[in-house]
């Protein structure tokens, strides 16, 4: 009876240690490299990924969830410049990796979130077919997929790309070029220092101060833009637009919301079906300006001492309606058009320049001194 217990005591002795020594528990797995600042990751799996930076020239990489049948499917191994995670077939795990701060990440899985937490200085790429990414402080280029989650990232040094499938995306800011695409959520972005492109088939889009071109598009939402150093291209098919500002020849359109434009310095086209157009302009005589409305009120304000020919219109089905255009400049012309059922005005500032064209039907017509 002694002599069992011994025996069961020294083997149970020698399982710990053998494990141990292997880095391996019933569903836990932990394997370290040393490694250098500026190397790579390479990671392809399925399940949750969370990568975070830490101050040792190693690392570290433990999986959770994995049965010990199984382990033969994995694959974590060092070649060179570059750490490999690979994991064959689908199951139901997780990988938590430590990485110094200076390093490359190539990171895909096929079905759980990924995360990278904490500053890192490198180029990014992550892919996942079914989950959430979230990213904290990038000093490099960065490349987010994912076919059906959320994005989330903190400031970004360096030129962003993201894309979803069915999610909303969230970013900080943007010190470089920046894409972001989604098919069903809002996109914010706090600012940009260079050129921005953001689309959504079905939200609102939200951007704050933008260094130089943007182009907003949205199916189905409202598109709010801050000051644009370039120019604004900015499109919605059901929602309102707002532009703090933007330089060139600005472009805004919407089927079915208001306009509010203020400080645009060259040109703007604007088009709302359904809604009310406010723009300030200061025009630089490169090209003509056209606002236009199907049924709303076009309140447009322009500096006194610029050069421009302002034309007018009101489309009206009953001329008696109380439709006007009034203005503070002196009004060189103003028509009442039975014929034609519409109210025209004409307005020349300072001898004449490019033309801008105001026309709405059923509404009236404000024209301002612009005094900033």
């Amino acid at each position: 009876m002694k002599t069992n217990k011994l025996f069961n005591l020294i083997l149970t002795a020698i399982l710990v240690v053998g494990i141990t020594q292997t880095g391996m528990s019933q569903d836990r797995f932990t394997k370290n490299f040393q490694v250098k600042k500026g190397d790579n990751l390479s990671v392809k799996v399925s399940g949750d990924v969370r990568v975070e930076s830490w101050s040792k020239d190693e690392v570290l990489v433990e999986v959770s969830g994995l049965d010990a049948v199984d382990r033969d499917d994995l694959k974590i191994t060092q070649d060179g410049n570059t750490v490999s995670v690979l994991l064959r077939n689908d199951h139901n795990v997780s990988f938590s990796i430590k990485t110094p701060g200076q390093f490359n990440f190539d990171i895909k899985t096929s079905g759980g979130d990924l995360s990278c937490l904490g500053e890192f200085y490198g180029n990014i790429k992550g892919t996942t077919a079914g989950g959430d990414i979230k990213v904290e402080s990038i000093n490099g280029k960065v490349e987010l997929v994912t076919a059906g989650g959320d994005i989330n990232t903190g400031n970004i040094n360096g030129d962003l790309k993201v894309t979803t499938a069915g999610g909303d995306i969230h970013v900080g800011i943007v010190n470089g070029e920046g894409k972001m695409t989604t098919a069903g959520g809002d996109i914010v972005v706090t600012s940009s220092s260079k050129s921005l492109n953001v689309n959504t088939a079905g939200g609102d889009i939200k951007v704050g101060n933008v260094g130089g071109e943007i182009k907003a598009s949205t199916a189905g939402g409202d598109i709010e833009v801050g000051l644009v150093s370039g120019i604004a291209k900015l499109n919605t098919s059901g929602g309102d637009i707002k532009l703090a500002g933007a330089r060139g020849n600005t472009s805004v359109n919407t089927s079915g919301g208001d306009i509010k434009l203020e400080n645009i310095y060259g040109s703007v086209k604007a088009n709302t079906s359904g809604g009310r157009i406010y723009a300030e302009l200061t025009p630089d005589g490169s090209d003509e300006s056209k606002l236009s409305s199907s049924g709303g009120t076009i309140t447009f304000l322009i500096p006194e001492n610029v050069k421009a020919t302002i034309e007018a219109v009101i489309k009206a089905d009953n001329l008696k309606g109380p439709w006007i255009i009034t203005s503070e400049y002196k009004t060189d012309s103003y028509v009442t058009d039975e014929d034609n059922k519409e109210i025209r005005a004409k307005f020349t500032l300072n001898g004449g320049g490019k033309l801008i064209k105001l026309t709405t039907s059923n509404s009236k017509i404000e024209i301002k001194k612009l005094n900033k």
